[in-house]
């Protein structure tokens, strides 16, 4: 009988479910390393930040040092098993997920509070409008918002320090010269406590790694953005004509 695991190794899960169970994984790595950090004060989870932010800076993943936050639970009915070579997709699986945790130890460096955006499963009133309010939250939290959200100098006519490191990610021409910039993109985000939401990021970083399904992924993030300074440029200026209305008729 064929087991979920026979079908991971078969390829026969889609990119897109790789991308989902890879985002659910590292979210799960990160969300229990956040509590024992930030709720229960451990320190083995110290420890485990640390050796994850090895290498950070110099753009390597140091294996041995991210070795157990990486495997101990890995989800083998939907990923496979990292222990064999016959599935040729546990080598960007792992590096999307191992780049994750590298870059949320560095985001959560010294930081009382968890820098890693998890949802809030308690919904609100009908179904549809708890959906459409999870999405919207969630979106406040997408790497494109959140670099936007960080950009406090960009009014829509220069390239600022955030844009420029993200027009080079987008001309980089491997993986490696997107995670330098992310490093440095993150370390901002860490220095203005804005959070990230990692389970999306992990997906993101995977896909990053496909020829076919990088482009999708930097269209998106300027869509984030993009929009979200459109948009407050939009009520700024209904504001601005309300207050002109209301001058107007009190003169």
């Amino acid at each position: 009988m064929m087991t979920a695991a026979t079908m991971t190794n078969e390829h026969v899960l889609s990119v897109d479910d790789r991308k989902q169970a890879v985002g659910r994984y590292a979210n799960y790595r990160i969300g229990k390393l956040q509590y024992a950090y930030t709720v229960q004060a451990s320190s083995v989870a110290r420890a485990h930040l640390a050796l994850l932010r090895r290498g950070i800076d110099d753009g390597r993943v140091r294996w041995m040092n991210v070795g157990f936050d990486l495997y101990e639970d890995w989800p083998q009915d939907t990923l496979g098993n990292p222990a064999l070579d016959n599935d040729p997709n546990i080598v960007t699986e792992t590096r999307a997920i191992a780049v994750a945790l590298q870059m949320y130890a560095l985001h959560q460096q010294s930081k009382s509070q968890g820098m890693a955006w998890m949802p809030d499963h308690k919904g609100t009133g009908n179904s549809a409008d708890a959906e459409q309010g999870a999405r919207s939250e969630r979106f406040r939290y997408s790497f494109g918002h959140v670099c936007r959200m960080i950009d406090t100098d960009q009014d829509g006519s220069k390239a600022t320090p955030v844009l420029r490191r993200l027009q080079i990610m987008e001309d980089a021409p491997d993986f490696d010269g997107i995670r330098h910039q992310l490093y440095s993109l993150i370390r901002m985000m860490r220095n203005q406590d804005v959070k990230l939401d990692y389970q999306a990021f992990a997906q993101d970083l995977y896909l990053l790694q496909l020829p076919g399904r990088r482009a999708s992924v930097f269209h998106r993030w300027a869509r984030q953005y993009y929009a979200v300074h459109k948009t407050a440029e939009t009520k700024e200026g209904e504001k601005a004509k309300r207050t002109a209305e209301v001058q107007q008729h009190g003169q």
